[in-house]
């Protein structure tokens, strides 16, 4: 496999990622942290055939180290499965990321923040192989936990943009226009009207809106998302 171009969501996906705990002291916790570190940071530069293979070693070194019921070993497993989401090697990544959740699920309860980190990585493996039903129902139950643990939060509008996403996929443009309205409603309040997160939305929004019917409006969206790459400031009204 040849090295190729992480999408600019990586640095989203991989914060995403980071463990909201601590790794207990073992002997072998050195070790693994090099290895978790180096995956990350080869992924980071697009080296995804290296990253996999830090990943894996990773893997091995918290079963030894840690146990197989471990933490470390839940960041492991789900870190490979986010380098194989990047490699496009859709049902593997979707494998391994099922793994991880249970660990966490079973470790930290169904509701944990942690575990909706998780349950949005593997929504997005899901969304793209067209299983669009099935991320629906990840996207809410991700919606839900970031709702109650962060509020009004770029983390909650970011679930938002996911859930108006996939609603627009399967058409259900009317059902996908309120939830992404106030996904940007929140990132304008969260972000400034002007960060790239908010265009973003302002496009998947524009696009509903065509798919509508409400050709103005969506033209009106789409220039103020063009408007925020450009670096000018973006008209709100």
């Amino acid at each position: 496999m040849s090295s190729r171009a992480v999408p600019s969501s990586f640095g989203r996906a991989l914060a995403l990622l980071v463990l909201l705990w601590s790794a207990p002291a073992a002997a072998g916790e050195a070790e693994w942290k090099i290895l978790i570190e180096q995956a990350n940071l080869h992924l980071q530069r697009g080296s995804v055939e290296q990253a996999e293979l830090f990943a894996r070693e990773a893997i091995a070194e918290a079963e030894r180290s840690f146990g197989r019921s471990s933490r470390p070993l839940d960041q492991s497993i789900a870190t490979l499965g986010l380098v194989l989401r990047f490699a496009q090697r859709y049902p593997e990544s979707e494998k391994e990321l099922r793994r991880a959740l249970a660990m966490r699920e079973k470790a930290l309860g169904p509701r944990a923040p942690s575990v909706g980190i998780l349950l949005n990585n593997l929504a997005d493996v899901v969304q793209a192989q067209k299983k669009y039903a099935e991320a629906e129902k990840l996207h809410r139950r991700v919606l839900a936990i970031f709702e109650k643990t962060y509020g009004e939060d770029p983390k909650t509008a970011a679930s938002l943009n996911n859930l108006g996403s996939v609603l627009q996929a399967q058409e259900r443009y009317a059902d996908a226009e309120p939830v992404l309205r106030r996904a940007l409603a929140m990132k304008e309040k969260t972000l400034g009207p002007n960060n790239p997160s908010v265009a973003h939305t302002l496009n998947n929004l524009a696009q509903v809106l065509d798919a509508l019917g409400r050709k103005a409006e969506a033209e009106k969206l789409a220039a103020r998302a063009a408007a925020i790459h450009r670096g000018a400031p973006a008209p709100t009204k």
